[in-house]
C-alpha cells in the first residue's frame, strides 16, 4: 500500500470509531510496515496541528477586528458626541448593539460563518458595557465605577448562555476582574466618610457572586465526560 493510501484508511477508520490497536492489527496484516505506519499517523497528527494553528489564528484575528470596529464606532461617536441629543446617543448605543447581536446569531446559526458571527457576538458585548458607563455619564448617574463592570459582566454571562457562545464568557473574566480589582479602593474611601452608594454595591457584588456560582455549575454540567478531568 502507498504512504497517502495507509493515511486516508487511517483516517476513515478513525472516524469509524476504530482503536488505534486494531488499525496497526489491519494494516500489519496486510503487510504493512510498523514504521509506515507509525509514520501515517504522525502526518495526520502533524495535518491537525495545522488545522488547529489555523483555526487559532483566524480567531485571533477575527476577535481583534470586532475590538477594532467597536473601537472605531465609539470613536466616531465621542467626535460627535456634543452634537448629538440624549436620545440620539441612547438610539446609537441600543440600535450597534442590537444589530451586532442579531448579525452575529444570523450569521453563527443561519450562514454558518462560525467566526464571524461569533466576533459580531463579542463587539455587541463590547458595545453593550461601553453603552453603561456612557450612559451613565449622559444622565449623571452616580455610584461606584466598579458597578458597571459588575452590571457588564452579568449581562454578557447571560447572553452567552442565551447565545452559547465561549467568546462571552472568555469576556466576561476579565470583566468581573476589573470588578473586582476596583472594589476594594471603593470600599476604603467609605471608611473615610459616608458613602451612600457602598449599600448598591455590596448588593451587587452578592447577586454577582450567586450568577457566578451558577454560570459555573451550569458550564460544568455541559462539559464532556471525557474532558472533566482537566477540571
Amino acid at each position: 500500500m502507498e504512504n497517502q493510501t495507509i493515511v486516508e484508511y487511517i483516517q476513515r477508520s478513525l472516524t469509524q470509531g476504530k482503536s488505534k490497536e486494531e488499525i496497526y492489527k489491519e494494516l500489519l496484516s496486510q503487510g504493512c510496515s510498523i514504521d509506515v505506519i507509525q509514520d501515517a499517523f504522525d502526518q495526520i497528527v502533524t495535518k491537525e496541528e495545522k488545522e488547529d494553528t489555523q483555526k487559532r489564528t483566524i480567531r485571533i484575528i477575527v476577535t481583534i477586528g470586532a475590538i477594532l470596529v467597536g473601537v472605531g464606532i465609539f470613536s466616531f461617536i465621542a467626535a460627535n458626541w456634543q452634537e448629538m441629543t440624549k436620545i440620539m446617543k441612547v438610539l446609537i448605543i441600543v440600535i450597534a448593539m442590537i444589530a451586532s447581536y442579531t448579525g452575529g446569531w444570523f450569521l453563527r446559526e443561519k450562514w454558518h460563518y462560525e467566526k464571524t458571527g461569533e466576533a459580531l457576538l463579542l463587539l455587541g458585548a463590547i458595545i453593550y458595557g461601553a453603552g453603561i458607563f456612557l450612559i451613565a455619564q449622559m444622565f449623571h448617574i452616580r455610584g461606584n465605577w466598579p458597578d458597571g463592570f459588575i452590571l457588564w459582566m452579568m449581562g454578557t454571562i447571560v447572553m452567552a448562555f442565551a447565545a452559547e457562545s465561549f467568546s462571552l464568557f472568555y469576556l466576561a473574566i476579565p470583566v468581573g476582574i476589573a470588578a473586582i480589582i476596583g472594589y476594594p479602593s471603593g470600599i476604603l474611601k467609605a471608611f473615610g466618610g459616608y458613602n451612600p452608594f457602598l449599600l448598591t454595591s455590596s448588593f451587587l457584588l452578592l447577586v454577582a457572586t450567586i450568577v457566578t456560582f451558577i454560570a459555573g455549575w451550569l458550564m460544568k454540567k455541559r462539559i464532556p465526560p471525557e474532558l472533566k478531568e482537566f477540571y
